[in-house]
């Protein structure tokens, strides 16, 4: 149980809350890798492009839920203070949460990655309007 004077909320409710904003962000890049595949199936070229652009869509979205999720992962790290530490339960070992944060950075290169793969042939048209 925290002191009166600790910002911080209970630490397993914010661990589950974490993981339930990186569990949001891997569904979500996969449902953008599953619409861009199901964007061959299509015969008409619009709609395929048209399709990728969702999927596109989904990886900007994965991208804003898994930053923010990183984002107050990190913030709530630095809030520790030495006294928060030696009131959280034994079994909490800070190290792995460290560890939890650089795997949500990972997630967001993932959808920073993916979401250019998916942009490359618009970026690509308005790079050549300026060459």
């Amino acid at each position: 149980k925290m002191n009166k004077e600790s910002k911080l909320v209970n630490p397993q409710a914010f661990m589950n809350s974490y993981l339930s904003g990186m569990r949001n962000g891997i569904i979500t890049i996969s449902l953008g890798v599953a619409i861009f595949g199901f964007s061959r199936s299509f015969k008409k070229q619009e709609a395929r492009d048209t399709m990728k652009i969702v999927s596109v869509l989904s990886y900007l979205l994965s991208l804003s839920i898994s930053l923010l999720t990183t984002m107050q992962m990190r913030e709530y790290l630095k809030q520790i203070t030495p006294e928060d530490l030696k009131q959280m339960p034994k079994f909490i070992d800070i190290y792995y949460w460290k560890l939890n944060e650089y795997v949500g950075w990972l997630l967001v290169s993932m959808a920073i990655i993916m979401s250019f793969l998916g942009l490359k042939k618009y970026i690509m048209k308005v790079v050549s309007i300026f060459i």
